[in-house]
């Protein structure tokens, strides 16, 4: 036989059918490694009913001969299971649990003790003592995964894996790999049939014929165990099963596509057992490419995060991800893939699975899509790394907002619903309360970030070709430039002790509330024009300049035609989310706000 594509159905409808793709994906990259073929020749694509595997070279029945037994991932050891495991495991295919979690413990109680000097010297680039101490105590690439899997998946898990290392054992690799692929060689996927070639299998080398395996949460989390069956023919709690190979390559695609995190609580020091997985939805990329992408992913995703902060840094950190790996010198297949597209060519986003923690286990409460951020719109390496730094201001004003306040959860939920649904109108909604929240956060002596027009005009534009017309009218930006004046520049300027101008407070809620009604917003704009241009005339009568322009009736002309347009309340919440920004070449004005501090999860699992 020889297999030049496989295919995965999507039979599950959640990330369970992601999870088998990548541990498909990774067994015929080692099988890849091990006959001396490239991983590049391994390239995933969504095809919509099903994901699909390209394999170049093929694979013939007789490669897979010449491959030795490997395990794609280990096996997991505590305390208690080390009977259950087969005798003599060392190396990497076992991992030691207790082992890990007490590295992980004296890495966080050592960074703990992070003198002021350390920080300065890492500031400064300089060695320190502390820095060696900290890098052999540095936790195991994969720990949350190890912390999701122990106790409650834990049999499970290595029951999985002692099903593969028994084959491999017994001498019939070669035709478990084959059955492997043959399960995956069609679309449906026959997997009766393969069930029956393991039977057959198993019988000859003296294995367990059993071909069934629970169904673990932890990657099918549509699936809990529960009075639910696919055939109500009767009702009884237990656990649900399936092939047993499926779930085994579920288990090892859970290392490589999958981030799980235990949440924080609300308020940030607080701590919560529940848990959020997101599993990467992968449209056309390149194996290889994408588990580097995922692994820069998921060393920015060292912290725990309250759960709508934590669905939007994903979304914006693994498309930074992304798209600084189509800026590497050897990331040209990731560039070609997204010129003249989003980042969602290559990577739609993530499914995810929210866990709620009931003492005993944990119950799935909520199953979603997140899209990857689809304004970004790349036409070469430079335009990559304009979105860079775009997407890095985006984060930093994400990053201000807190869970335990009232309007922060607003905001966050509106920035969420804009960037998995690609409609303007969260993001305007989001800007609109984002005007009142910053001057509000200025006044009490904190930073608050602006965002900056020109990535705004690549955003709105990006989304809307048509709004090129708003974002390139003189009369828009003499008018926006205006707000902007009255309200975060003369708020800064009061704090330096300059009281020429008064600031307009409250001045975005109030043109945002009119613009229902286009008569009404225009006249809420008649009278902040005529208001701010007596008091620009005021001053340049009484005090010395430098001065703020005046709005001329040529701009409100300009800013009425195109509210006949496009409409009063799109012109009007633009208005107010270029007021509120600030010009690429003006600095943000410093403020006393502490930096955050590392909050990373140190609760543990037994």
């Amino acid at each position: 036989m020889r297999w030049t594509r496989l295919y995965v159905d999507k039979a599950d409808g959640t990330f369970a059918d992601a999870l088998v793709t990548f541990g498909l994906a990774e067994v015929a990259r080692h099988v890849f490694e091990h006959l001396g073929f490239s991983p590049d020749g391994i390239r995933i694509r969504d095809e919509g009913v099903c994901y699909t595997l390209a394999l170049s070279p093929a694979l013939d029945e007789s490669d897979l001969g010449r491959c030795p037994f490997f395990m794609p991932v280990s096996f997991l050891r505590t305390a208690k299971n080390v009977e259950q495991l087969p005798s003599g495991l060392s190396g990497k295919v076992v991992i030691d649990y207790e082992k890990e979690r007490d590295r992980r413990t004296g890495y966080l109680q050592l960074r703990e003790r992070y003198s002021q000097e350390a920080k300065k010297a890492q500031q400064r680039l300089e060695e320190h003592p502390l820095f060696a101490a900290l890098q052999a105590q540095t936790p195991h690439r994969d720990w949350d995964t190890l912390r999701a899997i122990n106790p409650e998946a834990l049999a499970g898990y290595n029951n999985l894996l002692l099903k593969w290392w028994q084959a491999g054992q017994s001498g019939s690799f070669p035709q478990l790999l084959s059955l492997l692929l043959q399960t995956f060689a069609t679309t449906p996927n026959d997997v009766e049939h393969a069930q029956e070639l393991w039977r057959a299998l198993a019988k000859n080398a003296g294995l367990d014929e059993s071909g069934d395996a629970t169904s673990l949460q932890l990657y099918n989390p549509s699936k809990g165990k529960g009075q639910n069956r696919p055939k109500s023919d009767a009702l009884k709690m237990d656990n649900l099963k399936d092939f047993w190979l499926a779930e085994f390559l579920k288990a090892v695609g859970f290392y490589q596509g999958a981030l799980t995190k235990v949440l924080s609580g609300r308020g940030q020091p607080a701590r919560s057992n529940d848990r959020k997985t997101y599993v990467v939805s992968p449209n056309d990329m390149r194996y290889s490419d994408l588990g580097r992408v995922i692994s820069s992913f998921k060393d920015k995703m060292v912290r725990s995060e309250t759960a709508r902060r934590l669905d939007v840094l994903a979304a914006l950190r693994f498309t930074v991800a992304l798209l600084e790996r189509a800026t590497e010198p050897d990331g040209a297949d990731v560039l070609q893939t997204l010129l003249g597209n989003t980042p969602r060519r290559a990577v739609s986003g993530f499914q995810s699975a929210s866990y709620k923690d009931l003492g005993q286990g944990k119950a799935t409460i909520n199953i979603s899509f997140i899209n990857l951020p689809g304004w970004a719109r790349l036409t070469g390496r430079e335009s990559a790394r304009d979105y860079l730094a775009a997407l890095s201001e985006h984060e930093g004003i994400i990053r201000q907002f807190q869970e335990d306040r009232g309007e922060d959860v607003e905001l966050l939920g509106l920035y969420r619903d804009f960037m998995s649904g690609n409609d303007l109108w969260p993001f305007l909604a989001f800007t609109a309360g984002y005007s009142g929240w910053l001057i509000s956060q200025r006044e009490q002596r904190n930073r608050g970030r602006q965002f900056t027009t020109d990535n705004l005009g690549r955003l709105f534009m990006n989304v809307e070709p048509a709004l090129k017309d708003i974002i390139e009218s003189e009369g828009f930006r003499n008018v926006a430039y205006a707000i902007r004046q009255a309200t975060v520049i003369a708020q800064y300027r009061k704090k330096q002790g300059d009281r020429r101008y008064d600031v307009f407070y409250g001045l975005g809620q109030r043109l945002v509330r009119q613009t229902y009604k286009r008569e009404a917003f225009v006249a809420e704009l008649m009278d902040f024009v005529r208001a701010y241009n007596t008091e620009n005339a005021q001053v340049m009568e009484n005090r010395q300049g430098p001065y703020r322009r005046s709005v001329r009736t040529t701009d409100l002309d300009e800013i009425v035609e195109l509210i006949d347009r496009f409409g009063c309340q799109l012109v009007g919440n633009m208005l107010v989310a270029y007021g509120y920004a600030r010009e690429p070449f003006e600095q943000e004005p410093q403020a006393d706000q502490e930096a955050e501090e590392n909050t990373d999860d140190t609760s543990e699992q037994n």
